[in-house]
């Protein structure tokens, strides 16, 4: 079973987006910031991160970058909802940095499952 890592501040984000992934037969685990997140990923590599961009104590680019220099074959897709000013000045930072997708909140079910099987099979 292929896993997937869910970092956001969102508790609602975070749990409608587990319950979707894993009813698409995804093992979920989630993280509320960028902190959290790494240690989770650090103790158990996901086949594919789901990562907000805009979250406290450490936002998405940092934990893009941190995430990259620990493992830099990470599978990420960078998540952003903070408008379209916010969405034009991350996503070439966060493309440049090693995301492999970017998905504009609110995210769709097929959009969300095509971005998965996208990431797995890069």
């Amino acid at each position: 079973m292929k896993s997937v890592l869910v970092i956001d501040d969102s508790d609602e984000i975070r749990e409608l987006t587990r319950q979707i992934l894993e009813s698409f037969g995804y093992d979920v685990r989630q993280a509320s910031n960028g902190v959290q997140g790494l240690a989770v990923y650090k103790a158990a590599p996901a086949d594919v991160v789901l990562l907000d961009m805009f979250m406290p104590e450490k936002d998405g680019l940092e934990t893009l970058r941190e995430l990259r220099h620990f493992d830099p074959n990470a599978r990420v897709i960078a998540m952003t909802g903070g408008g379209s000013y916010h969405n034009v000045g991350i996503l070439k930072p966060a493309m440049l940095m090693g995301a492999c997708k970017l998905l504009f909140k609110p995210i769709t079910m097929a959009e969300l499952q095509n971005a998965i099987e996208e990431a797995l099979a890069m």
